[in-house]
Parts: C-alpha cells; structure tokens; sequence
C-alpha cells in the first residue's frame, strides 16, 4: 500500500493510549476486521515530550499525528506490512 492509500482507508481509525516508554507515548488501534493493527508512536524527546498532553480518553488518528513521529501498520501475522517515517 502506498501511504496516500493508507491514510485514506485507515486515516480515521481510533488510536487509544497503549504505554510510554523512553520518551514515546505509543497509540494503538483495536484489531481490524482484517487483522491489521495500526501503531503510532508521539515525541522522541524530552522537548517534545514536556510540551504534549495525553488524554487516555481521546484517541488520536493517522490523519491527526503531526510531523516527525511514527505509524506503522502489522497484520494478522504480526508482519510490518507499512511504515510511515518522517524525518526531523
């Protein structure tokens, strides 16, 4: 899949607060229909880290996460299957 299509089917899927860990909030989705599971990490930084908020309550989306973090897409067999990266 390209990522135009990505984001385009699987852009506003709910992402809830799974852990942090080492300076990254990680969001997941529940497990799709088709077995897909879509990750998205926030921060990377104590600078960035300081100046979020995280609600547990308020899922974030693809189509919502700001620039220079990371998503990534496994399926049913817990393969990567997409991986989206943007550089600092």
């Amino acid at each position: 899949m390209t990522t135009d299509e990505v984001f385009e089917e699987y852009g506003d899927v709910p992402l809830f607060f799974s852990h942090y860990y080492n300076f990254i909030f990680v969001y997941k989705s529940a497990r799709l229909d088709n077995g897909d599971q879509i990750y998205l990490h926030l921060g990377g930084s104590m600078e960035k880290v300081s100046a979020m908020v995280v609600d547990v309550e308020d899922p974030q989306t693809l189509n919502e996460k700001a620039e220079a973090d990371y998503a990534y897409i496994k399926n049913a067999e817990k393969q990567v299957i997409w991986k989206d990266e943007q550089e600092d």
